[in-house]
Order: structure tokens, then sequence, then C-alpha cells
């Protein structure tokens, strides 16, 4: 570990906040595919998030097995594309975190001009 390192620092947070925006994007735009949500979420967080397959994908899975998203699978031609939905648990546990977060960002700016 690097503590002085900042993009030691970014790792953790982006971490953090690509769930928080796989919730959003879904939350707001009903459903999704991975690579849209992909640049849906560069898109929403100004490019402050740049979440990559082989870190959107495992976050699905994730939200998968807690019971909060849904997959829908559609065939387009020869391939098919699993389309990504929040059921109410996931829609609930999106204003849970939208309402930890809008708690915490304040506090840190504060923190941050001390």
């Amino acid at each position: 570990m690097h503590f002085e390192d900042e993009k030691y620092w970014k790792s953790l947070i982006n971490q953090g906040l690509i769930r928080f925006f796989l919730l959003k994007v879904l939350y707001a735009d009903k459903e999704a595919h991975g690579y849209g949500l992909v640049k849906r979420i560069e898109e929403i967080s100004d490019g402050l998030c740049h979440p990559t397959e082989s870190t959107v994908y495992p976050a699905l899975e994730q939200l998968f097995r807690g019971g909060y998203v849904e997959i829908n699978k559609i065939s387009a031609g020869k391939k098919v594309r699993k389309v990504y939905s929040l059921n109410d648990k996931g829609r609930s546990a999106f204003r849970a975190a939208a309402k930890a977060y809008g708690e915490i960002i304040p506090v840190l700016r504060q923190a941050i001009m001390l």
C-alpha cells in the first residue's frame, strides 16, 4: 500500500463509486447492457470513473447474486446480450446508497478544507 499515492486513493474510491453509478444508471435508465453501463458511468461521473468490463461485470454479478438486479437475455444475431435492470430491492439499494453518499459528501468537503 502506498498511502501517499493519489492513484491508490482513487482506486479505492473508484471501486465504491462504480457500484453506486451502476445502481444510478439502472435506476435512471431502467435497463442497460454491460458496454452501455460502462459508457453511461463515464458520462454521468464526468469522466471521474473509468470502469472496465473487468470491474463492471463482477459488480453486476455481485448485484445479481444479492438479488438486486434481474438479467434479461436478448438475442442479437449470433450473440446473446444480457440486459440488466433493477428490481424493487435494487431500487431500494440505490436510494440507500444515494442517501449515504449525500450525507458523506458535505463532510468530506468540509474535512478537505481543514
